[in-house]
């Protein structure tokens, strides 16, 4: 399927979600991606201006745990839309808007988000190795801005393998399986094997609205964040009859 097809069923599946239930979960996804950048700010802002390192402590293991915070959330709203979708298709009981958020949830997407870091952390690390070696007199500019695109575009590709994890994990929660974090992941990146090229149309085809919900200052993001999320969790489902 398309992406124009795979939003038009996500539009069609949040129009028989009440807003009274998806524009709080909007919202709080919302504030989940904004706050982890604010403090963000508010650390580097500080740094800089002789704070102790006590503070400068402080505030990184703040920051830290809100990040924490902020992808636990996340992969919440994932669950939860994914659970919707599946009420709206097949039928069932409404999902709890904690449902991903219970205690194997947690311990598995914990594992899961530190997983993700370490991976993600070792790529920007390379990039910013990179941007550095652009400065060395020895180190042709060119190479290194080549060597920047490649690392930007592992780092999309792999976030893009990846997107699937979440619902991997809620899947063996409901149904009672106990297999380790590695074999979830291994999963989700099975399921997108082939597919990354239209996982990424599928996300760019929503940059139009990113840009609306940065003009509206992420008020807009209160009904994109569930529409997006439908839209996955739709891809999700498609994927696993291998319809997509």
């Amino acid at each position: 399927m398309k992406a124009k097809e795979i939003r038009a069923l996500a539009r069609e599946n949040l129009k028989q979600i009440p807003k009274k239930i998806y524009m709080p979960m909007g919202l709080l996804l919302v504030v989940a991606n904004i706050i982890p950048n604010v403090v963000d700010q508010v650390t580097d802002s500080k740094s800089g201006v002789g704070a102790n390192i006590i503070f400068f402590l402080l505030e990184s293991a703040a920051a830290f745990l809100l990040a924490i915070a902020a992808a636990l959330l996340t992969a919440n709203g994932y669950i939860f839309f994914d659970r919707w979708r599946n009420k709206i298709q097949k039928g069932g009981e409404e999902p709890n808007a904690w449902c991903g958020l219970t205690g194997q949830h947690i311990a598995r997407l914990l594992i899961y988000v530190v997983i993700e870091a370490l991976i993600i952390g070792t790529v920007v690390v390379a990039i910013a190795a990179a941007v550095v070696g652009s400065a060395i007199p020895q180190v042709p500019v060119a190479v290194s801005s080549i060597l920047l695109i490649l690392l930007v575009v592992l780092v999309v590709w792999i976030e893009l393998r990846l997107t699937y994890v979440v619902y991997v994990i809620d899947d063996d929660v409901r149904t009672g399986q106990k297999r380790s974090v590695w074999a979830e992941i291994g999963d989700g990146w099975k399921l997108t094997r082939g597919r990354v090229w239209k996982l990424l149309c599928l996300n760019l085809s929503f940059l139009g609205w990113d840009i609306l919900t940065a003009f509206t200052l992420g008020i807009l993001g209160i009904w994109l964040m569930p529409y997006y999320n439908l839209a996955v969790a739709e891809t999700y489902e498609q994927r696993k009859e291998n319809k997509y």
